[in-house]
Protein backbone atom coordinates (compact mmCIF):
# COMPACT_ATOMS: atom_id res chain seq x y z
CA UNK A 1 0.00 0.00 0.00
CA UNK A 2 1.13 3.10 -0.92
CA UNK A 3 1.70 5.75 1.94
CA UNK A 4 0.73 9.42 1.30
CA UNK A 5 2.56 12.21 3.61
CA UNK A 6 0.47 15.26 5.03
CA UNK A 7 2.48 18.74 4.04
CA UNK A 8 0.92 22.14 3.08
CA UNK A 9 0.90 23.34 -0.57
CA UNK A 10 3.89 25.69 0.56
CA UNK A 11 5.59 22.47 1.24
CA UNK A 12 5.24 22.13 -2.11
CA UNK A 13 5.31 25.33 -3.96
CA UNK A 14 6.77 28.82 -3.69
CA UNK A 15 4.87 32.17 -5.71
CA UNK A 16 7.56 34.00 -8.31
CA UNK A 17 7.84 37.26 -8.50
CA UNK A 18 10.01 37.90 -11.32
CA UNK A 19 9.37 40.93 -13.46
CA UNK A 20 9.16 41.21 -17.20
CA UNK A 21 12.67 43.18 -18.59
CA UNK A 22 12.49 41.86 -22.31
CA UNK A 23 12.93 44.03 -25.18
CA UNK A 24 10.45 42.14 -27.47
CA UNK A 25 8.81 44.18 -29.74
CA UNK A 26 5.84 42.08 -29.89
CA UNK A 27 4.42 40.27 -26.51
CA UNK A 28 1.23 38.42 -25.20
CA UNK A 29 -0.30 39.91 -22.05
CA UNK A 30 -1.96 36.97 -19.94
CA UNK A 31 -4.73 38.48 -17.48
CA UNK A 32 -7.16 37.13 -15.05
CA UNK A 33 -9.42 36.65 -17.84
CA UNK A 34 -6.99 34.83 -20.10
CA UNK A 35 -6.67 31.94 -18.11
CA UNK A 36 -9.75 29.18 -17.50
CA UNK A 37 -9.93 26.13 -16.13
CA UNK A 38 -6.49 25.15 -16.46
CA UNK A 39 -5.72 26.45 -20.10
CA UNK A 40 -4.30 29.81 -20.81
CA UNK A 41 -6.97 31.62 -23.67
CA UNK A 42 -4.82 34.49 -25.18
CA UNK A 43 -1.92 33.80 -27.12
CA UNK A 44 -2.36 37.18 -29.33
CA UNK A 45 0.31 39.67 -29.98
CA UNK A 46 0.49 42.68 -28.80
CA UNK A 47 2.95 45.74 -29.26
CA UNK A 48 5.35 46.51 -26.22
CA UNK A 49 4.38 49.82 -25.92
CA UNK A 50 2.43 51.64 -23.00
CA UNK A 51 1.67 48.34 -21.35
CA UNK A 52 -0.84 48.51 -18.21
CA UNK A 53 0.93 48.33 -14.73
CA UNK A 54 -0.15 45.01 -14.08
CA UNK A 55 1.49 43.38 -16.41
CA UNK A 56 5.17 42.68 -14.88
CA UNK A 57 5.25 38.97 -13.83
CA UNK A 58 7.15 36.24 -16.21
CA UNK A 59 6.39 32.35 -15.57
CA UNK A 60 7.68 29.55 -17.77
CA UNK A 61 6.97 25.84 -18.68
CA UNK A 62 5.31 23.99 -15.48
CA UNK A 63 4.53 26.64 -13.70
CA UNK A 64 0.82 27.32 -12.56
CA UNK A 65 -1.05 30.77 -12.65
CA UNK A 66 -3.70 31.48 -10.54
CA UNK A 67 -5.90 33.87 -10.05
CA UNK A 68 -5.74 35.75 -6.43
CA UNK A 69 -9.61 37.08 -6.88
CA UNK A 70 -13.02 34.37 -6.80
CA UNK A 71 -11.17 31.16 -6.91
CA UNK A 72 -14.27 29.28 -7.69
CA UNK A 73 -14.20 31.20 -10.71
CA UNK A 74 -11.35 28.39 -11.84
CA UNK A 75 -9.21 31.56 -13.75
CA UNK A 76 -5.95 29.45 -13.18
CA UNK A 77 -3.85 27.53 -15.98
CA UNK A 78 -0.92 25.13 -15.93
CA UNK A 79 1.61 26.30 -18.55
CA UNK A 80 2.44 23.62 -20.73
CA UNK A 81 4.85 24.84 -23.66
CA UNK A 82 8.25 25.78 -23.61
CA UNK A 83 8.62 29.40 -25.47
CA UNK A 84 7.36 31.97 -22.69
CA UNK A 85 10.27 34.75 -23.23
CA UNK A 86 8.02 36.95 -24.72
CA UNK A 87 4.51 36.21 -21.97
CA UNK A 88 3.46 38.55 -19.42
CA UNK A 89 1.50 37.86 -16.38
CA UNK A 90 -0.87 40.27 -15.08
CA UNK A 91 0.11 40.82 -10.62
CA UNK A 92 -3.40 39.54 -10.34
CA UNK A 93 -2.23 36.10 -11.25
CA UNK A 94 0.04 34.16 -8.43
CA UNK A 95 2.59 32.36 -10.37
CA UNK A 96 3.17 28.96 -8.65
CA UNK A 97 6.61 27.17 -9.10
CA UNK A 98 6.82 23.61 -7.73
CA UNK A 99 9.70 21.80 -5.82
CA UNK A 100 11.27 18.43 -5.99
CA UNK A 101 8.92 17.31 -3.48
CA UNK A 102 6.05 16.95 -6.34
CA UNK A 103 5.73 16.77 -9.70
CA UNK A 104 4.00 19.85 -11.56
CA UNK A 105 1.06 18.51 -12.97
CA UNK A 106 0.51 16.54 -9.24
CA UNK A 107 0.73 20.16 -7.56
CA UNK A 108 -1.72 21.11 -10.54
CA UNK A 109 -4.25 18.81 -9.94
CA UNK A 110 -4.36 19.28 -6.22
CA UNK A 111 -4.94 23.23 -6.97
CA UNK A 112 -7.67 22.97 -9.42
CA UNK A 113 -9.37 20.03 -7.02
CA UNK A 114 -13.18 20.90 -5.99
CA UNK A 115 -11.66 20.83 -2.28
CA UNK A 116 -9.50 22.99 -2.63
CA UNK A 117 -11.08 25.13 -4.62
CA UNK A 118 -13.83 25.52 -2.04
CA UNK A 119 -11.96 25.97 0.70
CA UNK A 120 -10.01 28.90 -0.94
CA UNK A 121 -13.03 30.34 -1.88
CA UNK A 122 -14.09 30.03 1.80
CA UNK A 123 -11.25 31.74 3.01
CA UNK A 124 -11.65 34.35 0.36
CA UNK A 125 -15.55 35.61 1.42
CA UNK A 126 -14.10 35.40 4.93
CA UNK A 127 -11.27 38.48 4.48
CA UNK A 128 -12.24 42.09 4.57
CA UNK A 129 -12.22 43.77 1.31
CA UNK A 130 -14.60 44.58 -2.07
CA UNK A 131 -14.12 41.14 -3.38
CA UNK A 132 -13.41 37.75 -2.86
CA UNK A 133 -9.44 37.68 -2.88
CA UNK A 134 -6.48 34.90 -1.89
CA UNK A 135 -2.99 35.17 -1.33
CA UNK A 136 -0.27 32.72 -1.25
CA UNK A 137 1.15 33.00 1.91
CA UNK A 138 -2.10 33.57 4.00
CA UNK A 139 -4.42 31.29 2.56
CA UNK A 140 -2.90 28.91 0.03
CA UNK A 141 0.40 28.23 1.59
CA UNK A 142 -0.50 26.93 4.66
CA UNK A 143 -3.12 24.40 2.83
CA UNK A 144 -2.75 21.01 4.39
CA UNK A 145 -2.56 18.38 1.45
CA UNK A 146 -1.83 14.64 1.40
CA UNK A 147 0.50 13.48 -1.54
CA UNK A 148 1.92 9.98 -2.81
CA UNK A 149 5.32 9.30 -3.84
CA UNK A 150 6.71 10.16 -7.43
CA UNK A 151 6.25 6.87 -8.94
CA UNK A 152 1.95 7.01 -7.85
CA UNK A 153 1.78 10.71 -8.55
CA UNK A 154 2.63 9.31 -12.08
CA UNK A 155 -0.01 7.27 -12.31
CA UNK A 156 -2.80 9.35 -10.95
CA UNK A 157 -1.31 11.84 -13.41
CA UNK A 158 -1.85 9.39 -16.33
CA UNK A 159 -5.20 8.24 -15.04
CA UNK A 160 -6.25 11.61 -14.98
CA UNK A 161 -4.74 12.96 -17.88
CA UNK A 162 -6.56 10.16 -20.28
CA UNK A 163 -9.58 11.09 -18.68
CA UNK A 164 -8.99 14.40 -19.16
CA UNK A 165 -8.64 14.04 -22.94
CA UNK A 166 -11.50 11.84 -23.56
CA UNK A 167 -13.98 14.74 -22.02
CA UNK A 168 -12.17 17.46 -24.21
CA UNK A 169 -12.64 14.71 -27.03
CA UNK A 170 -16.21 14.40 -26.08
CA UNK A 171 -16.82 18.16 -25.77
CA UNK A 172 -15.46 18.84 -29.37
CA UNK A 173 -18.05 16.29 -30.76
CA UNK A 174 -20.81 17.78 -29.03
CA UNK A 175 -19.64 21.30 -30.22
CA UNK A 176 -20.30 19.61 -33.77
CA UNK A 177 -23.91 18.70 -32.86
CA UNK A 178 -24.43 22.33 -31.89
CA UNK A 179 -23.08 24.20 -34.36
Amino acid sequence: MVEWKECTIGDLCSTISETYKGINESVILVNTSDVLDGKILNHRLVKNRKLKGQFKKTFRKNDILYSEIRPKNKRFAFVDFDNTSNYIASTKLMVLRHNDAVLPEFLFLLLKSNNIIKELQHLAETRSGTFPQITFSSELAPMKVRIPNKKTQHQVISLISSIEKKIDINEKINNNFVA
